[in-house]
């Protein structure tokens, strides 16, 4: 048996027991849902959250039975922004103070997530001399083949942020979503088109080649590719207080409810209060009027800068 094909084995099973596990987490969470000891929670709802609440089927009226939803969605959800896009993440922050049990069924999941991650790079860097597109379609075979043809990648990967050793407080704010606008030449976007299709097999590159190579002399200067972090991003710090003062330790950025360990209040530490949907910078508003409402080159994210 050849070294890819070992590879590809190590696949499917890792991917069933982190199936298993976010399954496990879910179910614990639903139970405390159902539970009679209130457990303090606290999730945020700016417009992607509540989306992504609507295509898991759940309300934030149920916090934990939601949080449980969104752990377990390992999948493409069929409206999930557009189908395919791999940079489109499910989203809800938050803060949900729960008992030790789930702490560890949520680093039990980490750890089967770190295990898939490493064995599908490794899968990956075996096809190392092969296209893209190739190493891409191998790889979604193989995970049709393991009865996951829909399986999310990023959300397969991303951790569970965790605050196992109960903090004094927890402190929130919120990063704005960032954007970066550069100019780029015809010739760079040539260049990347054919390295995401090198046997011009896609129609929709091709047409994007021949939307390129139309392109009045003119308008070459006015290429711009835009790189958007399109959400804000809720930052987590822990807070942790003795006789020295006070230790502030990251915990990241929450793209999913943080689970904090609970103590006999069932409450959270101290925290921050942030405002839902943090403010939209007028600056930046003001720089995309400059820009095409559609991309030029949806596959490159290069739009035309227009006159004005």
């Amino acid at each position: 048996m050849g070294e890819q094909q070992k590879l590809a084995r190590r696949i499917p099973p890792l991917l069933d027991k982190l199936h298993a596990s976010a399954d496990e987490l879910r179910n614990a969470l639903e139970q405390l849902q159902d539970s009679p000891r209130p457990w303090q929670h606290y999730l945020l709802q700016p417009v992607f959250a509540r989306n992504a609440a609507e295509l898991l089927g759940g309300t934030f009226e149920k916090p934990f039975a939601l949080a449980g939803a969104l752990y377990a969605q390992l999948d493409y959800c069929d409206s999930a922004g557009t189908p395919g896009d791999a940079r489109a993440t499910l989203q809800i922050p938050g803060l949900l103070c729960v008992p030790a049990p789930v702490i560890e069924l949520a680093q039990q999941l980490n750890m089967d997530k770190d295990a898939f991650f490493k064995a599908v790079a490794e899968f990956k860097a075996a096809l190392a001399e092969r296209p893209a597109p190739e190493r891409d379609r191998q790889l979604r075979d193989l995970l049709s083949t393991a009865g996951h043809p829909r399986a999310h990648l990023r959300q397969c990967y991303r951790q569970v942020l965790l605050c196992p050793e109960r903090p004094q407080a927890i402190a929130l704010s919120w990063i704005k979503a960032r954007k970066s606008i550069r100019k780029v030449s015809v010739e760079w976007c040539e260049r990347k088109l054919v390295q995401l299709d090198p046997q011009g097999a896609d129609p929709g590159i091709q047409y994007q080649r021949q939307l390129l190579a139309g392109l009045h002399r003119n308008q070459h200067g006015d290429l711009r590719q835009v790189q958007v972090q399109s959400r804000p991003n809720l930052q987590v710090a822990e807070i942790f207080r003795d006789k020295s003062g006070e230790t502030y330790r990251q915990v990241g950025y929450a793209a999913m409810p943080v689970l904090v360990l609970g103590d006999e209040s069932s409450q959270l530490p101290e925290f921050t209060r942030v405002d839902h949907q943090p403010a939209v910078s007028l600056r930046r508003q003001r720089r995309d009027l400059a820009l095409s409402r559609e991309p030029f080159l949806a596959a490159l994210r290069v739009y035309l800068r227009e006159a004005g």
